[in-house]
């Protein structure tokens, strides 16, 4: 039953015969009647509030560039670690710790993973200064070591040869805590990345 008609028509009635309600009793009776009004009948369900997408803020979005990308320094007690995951020479590994143990040279973490996560992994090439390695581009995120570039930019390029959908190279990183994935690389072209330190 529709109770709304009645309400009314006893608001109504109670003008007509000179019935004064009180203010309590009147607002009551109103707001009765404003909750009918907006509550859904049996069966139906309130139409849903219009989202803008543009109001909506992506957490991981593909990007042209990713600015400045913010490292964390190697603490002397990660340079074992840090060492262990440049792909150097034992050789090279000696040199590079004893000019980073007098303040010669610099190591910063790197995160790098494939964001697209092909079957077939990509390869990169990473260049900072002097420091050149080619890697396997994982789908899981990978943290390894490179030197400070004197330039405050590294390039890092896709394999010429990677089989992923048209050769293209599906760079993600980390600057700080905030992931980026890169737009993706045509085959065998390359990125300069500028580097800030965080600490």
């Amino acid at each position: 039953m529709n109770r709304i008609p009645l309400i009314a028509g006893l608001l109504v009635a109670g003008t007509l015969l000179g019935v004064v309600l009180s203010p309590t009793v009147f607002g009551a009776l109103t707001g009765l009647v404003q909750e009918m009004q907006t509550a859904p009948l049996p069966g139906k369900h309130p139409r849903p509030v219009p989202v803008n997408p543009g109001a909506i803020v992506a957490t991981f979005s593909e990007q042209k560039s990713a600015g400045p990308v913010i490292l964390t320094g190697v603490r002397e007690s990660e340079l074992g670690d840090a060492l262990a995951s440049m792909g150097l020479s034992p050789e090279r590994e000696r040199v590079i710790a004893d000019e980073v143990k007098s303040h010669r040279y610099r190591l910063l973490w790197l995160t790098v993973w494939d964001w697209d996560g092909d079957v077939v992994p990509d390869r990169i090439s990473i260049t900072s200064g002097d420091y050149k390695r080619q890697m396997e581009l994982p789908k899981a995120r990978k943290t390894i070591a490179i030197p400070a570039p004197p330039s405050r930019y590294i390039e890092i390029s896709g394999d010429s040869h990677n089989v992923g959908y048209e050769g293209w190279t599906t760079l993600a990183l980390l600057s700080g805590e905030r992931p980026i994935a890169l737009s993706r690389l045509v085959s065998g072209k390359s990125v300069q990345i500028e580097i800030d330190s965080a600490d």
